[in-house]
């Protein structure tokens, strides 16, 4: 009878520490302590160690200063102690501030949360010490319909859990992001104004009669009410929270026809001191707001230039009195813009695109597609991609800025001057997955290493049902995509990427974490499937950023979506296209984004430095030649082997899931198989792409047969899409307005077919032209045949200075006999070309030098090698690794001086 009067748990905080009474750790032990009695144990309390009678396991929260633990000097870095306190299993948690101690506490909480046998489990918790490779580790959540996100919004259950899942896996920021919906100057009609232009749906500024008409008093005091208690609660969990302020139109111009929530009260002569007061009171009025982020070139709302808009508005920040973190989203951005933010007196951000508006591999870019150089090379009399679409404002001077620095919309740019006065974090756009379940340890663990790419602060996310119901496409009832009432989630539709958040949390903070941190969560969810399907839906999330890399029609998100792909034909014919979406301001295709003619084959890579189109290695393939980029073949057979992989560890897994009818394991069954055959869709189709462009190019019948045999099998493989998420999903997923961002896989069939036909109809009359002589696709292949690939035996430098020359040696592990080797380089600038020189061989291997005035320059330097054989082999190295998580070059940093 004694033994039931003691506690499992004793948590002691002792009262000289000063962390440990703050109101962040009340909140933590406070979700300790829950989840310990969710899970059924006993758990006493008391602010003296050991005191309150004996209990199976205590923890101690001594607070900073009160320990002698080897916590590393570092914000948010945390340890777990396991000790023997009077014969007593303790564990000691102590953070180096108190966000770390904040991670210490909860790390205990998920591991107990995750347990079968929690109080043995902690008990057999062995002492460890983390820190952060990335000081920001953020979210972005979107408001963009109102039918849909009003009813999370206002659901403070909805934000209590999902700030705390956030913080459970070391995010370290959440954004509420308004008004990027739309993009000012290129959209014409906007059909829903909720949040777009944020201020007077908060606040009624002093001095300003500026109103949202339809809008009541009470609803406003609402949204306003309800801003301060998501930001006060992201507080408490030590979450900086931000408000993302992407449009400062009020007025969308004379051709928006929806007049619904018109802002009142506004013109150009107030427009600029209105939003400046109205940032000033909003930050005065909600005090939890830390940080803002604007996006500042035309599409934010304010033709450019925008310079004096801005200059006006940030005076709002330091007016406030307050220091406020101000990011520019930074597109279009220049030193004067970078200037105006700088005299807010806060910490200022350039907040770049990672993959452009979609979710590549980890690594960042070794080079930008042509279409988004300026100046035009010379000979180019290609148009920006922005001027056969949206609002003829924008050909009277609306994106000036912009246009001649179009390299900035969609990398990392020319940011990255070593004497910069801003810091850089990388924004991963939700263009390629949204739906579907994401998860590889391997790659969020790049991700992780890479987001502090050449002393990058870190990276942030877009959260993956992002712009679900924008445009005025959203459905009553909030985002829910399940069609099968089993698997609906209703307003907890983050529940699905529970994983997704954990990997992407944990592994930015830090790469090398231990395993069980997420293993813990599949044996929750799958039992003894876990190791299957941790594997499977590994291999299956490497799919959909491969095809983005390797095949980029558009690096808008709006428009290109991988993962519900609108059919690129191999085929088109001259007809005019009527687009129905004119009035709208938006493309019918993927035509303004992509070189003549317009198809599959001429579509450019992401990375086109590094992977070829389809055109190009048809092109090469025909004069006898090639480069060490990746072809269409290798990606295909890349694809096909994740799919290959995945789909056997799949079907491990369910055979050891204790119960295949399990929603957890149903939903993410039904999403592996999805991009499974999404992947074996475009291994086929690059295939069928590459022998239609070798038969444009050679004439023969028998390649356009070739390509119509590898179609008919990739659209077996697209019918095995729509099988798989056939009655699973809804019927109509909206992502906006057009074809190409709403409805089902079952709908993009029928352009397929309509593709196939056409080469049908091309290949009938020639059918007889099939001879002895007929080449196929392998026969022009064959003296390209891949050898082994060497391999690489480099380090690069360990020092080197400006203003000197900087020697590059490499050799093989193997001695190689008839192998030429240049060397790329160039600035890590996007804006720049790639230098290519000769390596001359010696007999330690091949050298080349990059000349000093070369590296007298604010920038670092990336390099990378290709090596060719005699017989026609060539790679690129390193290249990717096997689990598509490496950096593919290598990143010098030169010093001032000796």
């Amino acid at each position: 009878m004694a033994d039931n009067r003691i506690a499992d748990v004793l948590i002691v905080r002792h009262p000289e520490g000063q962390q440990a009474s703050e109101p962040q750790i009340d909140w933590a032990v406070g979700h300790l302590t829950k989840i310990l009695q969710e899970k059924g144990l006993t758990v006493t309390s008391s602010d003296e160690k050991s005191a309150g009678g004996d209990a199976r396991l205590q923890i101690i929260i001594p607070g900073k200063g009160t320990t002698t633990a080897d916590i590393p000097d570092v914000p948010e870095a945390f340890g777990v102690f396991a000790e023997t306190h009077e014969k007593l299993n303790t564990l000691v948690v102590a953070g180096a501030d108190t966000r770390g101690l904040i991670y210490a506490v909860l790390e205990l909480a998920d591991i107990a949360k995750h347990s079968s046998t929690p109080l043995a489990d902690l008990k057999s918790v062995q002492t460890f010490v983390e820190k952060p490779s990335n000081s920001i580790r953020s979210v972005t959540r979107l408001f963009s319909s109102e039918a849909e996100d009003k009813s999370w919004f206002y659901d403070r259950s909805f934000w209590d859990e999902y700030l705390t899942e956030l913080a459970t896996q070391r995010f370290n920021r959440i954004t509420l992001g308004t008004g990027v919906g739309y993009d000012y100057l290129i959209d014409k009609i906007v059909m829903d104004t909720y949040f777009c232009f944020m201020y007077p749906f908060l606040i009624s500024v002093p001095g300003y009669s500026v109103q949202v008409d339809g809008l009541s008093v009470e609803e406003r005091t609402k949204n306003l009410e309800t801003l301060q208690y998501i930001s006060g609660q992201a507080k408490l969990r030590g979450l900086q929270f931000r408000l993302g302020l992407w449009n400062h139109a009020y007025d969308y111009g004379p051709n928006n026809t929806n007049k619904k929530y018109k802002i009142e009260g506004l013109d150009g002569s107030n427009h600029a001191s209105y939003c400046r007061d109205a940032l000033k009171y909003l930050l005065q009025t909600c005090t939890d707001i830390q940080g803002i982020t604007f996006r500042v070139h035309f599409e934010g709302g304010v033709p450019e230039p925008t310079h004096d808009f801005w200059r006006v508005v940030v005076q709002g920040i330091e007016a406030s009195g307050r220091q406020i973190e101000v990011d520019f989203h930074a597109k279009g951005v220049n030193d004067e813009l970078i200037d105006i933010a700088i005299s807010t007196g806060g910490p200022v951000v350039l907040s770049t695109k990672y993959w452009a508006e979609h979710a590549g591999l980890p690594y960042h870019q070794a080079s930008i597609r042509e279409r988004e150089f300026y100046p035009k090379r010379p000979g180019d009399n290609k148009t920006a991609a922005h001027s056969s679409i949206g609002n003829p404002e924008i050909r009277r001077g609306g994106m000036e800025v912009t246009s001649k620095r179009s390299y900035t919309r969609y990398g990392y740019a020319d940011y990255y001057r070593d004497d910069r006065k801003y810091g850089i974090v990388h924004r991963v756009w939700p263009g390629t997955q949204r739906i579907l379940m994401w998860g590889d340890p391997a790659m969020a663990a790049g991700y992780g290493r890479y987001a502090s790419f050449c002393g990058s602060l870190g990276i942030e996310w877009f959260e993956p049902l992002s712009f679900k119901g924008r445009k005025g496409s959203g459905s009553p009832g909030g985002r829910e995509l399940y069609a099968d009432e089993q698997l609906q989630l209703f307003n907890r539709d983050w529940t699905k990427f529970s994983y997704t958040y954990r990997l992407l949390g944990r592994l930015s903070y830090n790469p090398d974490t231990n395993p069980d941190s997420w293993r813990r969560y599949l044996r929750t969810e799958f039992q003894g499937a876990a190791e299957a399907s941790e594997e499977s839906l590994a291999y299956a999330s490497r799919i959909l950023p491969l095809i983005l890399v390797a095949h980029a029609p558009s690096v808008a998100n709006n428009v290109y979506w991988p993962e519900m792909y609108t059919n690129m034909p191999l085929y088109r014919d001259e007809k005019p296209i009527n687009n129905p979406y004119s009035n709208y301001g938006y493309p019918y295709n993927y035509d303004f984004d992509t070189p003549s003619p317009h198809t599959f084959g001429s579509a450019s890579p992401l990375d086109p430095v590094l992977v070829y189109s389809v055109n190009e290695f048809a092109d090469d393939i025909l004069q006898g030649k090639r480069k060490g980029k990746y072809t269409p073949l290798e990606i295909a057979d890349i694809l096909d082997d994740l799919a290959d992989k995945s789909e056997r560890r799949l079907e491990e897994a369910s055979g050891k899931i204790p119960n295949r009818n399990e929603t957890s394991f149903r939903r993410m069954e039904a999403d592996v198989k999805v991009m499974m055959w999404i992947g074996r869709f475009f291994a086929r189709k690059f295939r069928a792409g590459l022998a239609y462009a070798l038969f444009e190019r050679a004439s023969d019948a028998s390649l356009l047969q070739e390509a119509l045999d590898y179609y008919y099998e990739a659209r077996d493989a697209w019918k095995q899409v729509i099988d798989a998420s056939k009655g699973i999903y809804k019927d109509d997923i909206t992502f906006g307005r057009a074809h190409y961002s709403r409805g089902h896989w079952a709908d993009r069939l029928a352009a397929i077919d309509e593709d196939i036909s056409a080469l049908e109809r091309m290949l009938d009359p020639i059918r007889s032209q099939k001879s002895e002589r007929s080449r196929s696709m392998s026969d022009l292949l064959s003296s390209f045949t891949k050898g082994v690939r060497p391999e690489l035996k480099h380090s690069p430098v360990s020092y080197c200075y400006k203003g000197e020359p900087i020697h590059i040696q490499t050799g093989f592990t193997e001695r190689q006999t008839d192998i030429h080797v240049q060397l790329h380089y160039r600035h890590v600038n996007q804006a720049e070309p790639y230098v290519t020189v000769d390596m001359e061989q010696n007999e330690t291997g091949y050298f080349a030098t990059i000349p000093a005035a070369y590296t007298d320059s604010p920038y670092p330097l990336q390099y990378f090698f290709e090596v060719r054989s005699v017989n026609g082999d060539a790679w690129l190295m390193p290249g990717f690794a096997d689990d598509l998580s490496n950096q593919p070059y290598y990143v010098l940093h030169p010093q001032a001086s000796r």
